[in-house]
């Protein structure tokens, strides 16, 4: 049980901290979501981007194991078909849930409805399963990846944020102000992400 709990964790951290899929992986990165500066709404949105991905990635595993053992793209001379039968778990998911939340829980419907949408159809939700896939991780790897991406999703917004708030105070000249100063802030921190994960630049 440890072992299944700690390797949960482990491809969790790894996907929040060292493969973020914001700052190392340039995922999501929208300006709707990074327009995004109330704590709570950002976790709002965070949370469902969460339970997006891990229902996904959950649901999403078994298809794309079967599609791999059977070799199902290349027998049905589909390309991508990993990549479209993804999209269309996470497409189930969402459309379940709107319609679960609209007949039985309509206060949390009418409350995640501004943020569902670009929750689940963010890029992020769909590159952290692809990724997962792609580095051959099994079922708990993979739930516990995608896991990871939406909290490390959630950190980076709340990141950024912040940033934007400490930036509005400084003095910081004409020229660099909105867009080009939030654009290098965000580089600053890619960079420092990315050097987590040892890649070295070319020479």
């Amino acid at each position: 049980m440890m072992t299944y709990i700690s390797e949960f964790l482990i491809a969790a951290f790894t996907a929040a901290i060292l493969q973020n899929a914001v700052f190392a992986r340039g995922l999501g990165a929208s300006g709707e979501t990074l327009a995004l500066n109330k704590p709570r709404g950002i976790l709002r949105f965070g949370a469902f981007l969460i339970y997006i991905v891990t229902l996904s990635a959950a649901l999403a595993w078994p298809l794309n194991y079967l599609l791999r053992l059977y070799r199902l793209s290349s027998r049905l001379g589909i390309r991508y078909l990993s990549s479209i039968t993804t999209l269309l778990c996470i497409c189930l998911v969402f459309a379940l849930t709107y319609v679960v939340t609209r007949a039985w829980l309509p206060r949390l419907h009418y409350a995640l409805r501004p943020l569902a949408l670009p929750a689940a159809l963010n890029t992020a939700v769909l590159g952290a399963i692809l990724l997962a896939f792609s580095s051959g991780y099994g079922y708990l790897k993979t739930c516990g990846f995608a896991f990871g991406s939406g909290a490390g999703y959630t950190l980076a917004l709340l990141l950024i944020s912040e940033g934007r708030k400490r930036i509005a105070l400084s003095d910081v000249p004409r020229a660099f102000r909105g867009l080009p100063v939030a654009l290098i802030y965000i580089g600053i921190l890619s960079l420092a992400i990315y050097g987590l994960i040892g890649h070295q630049l070319p020479t």
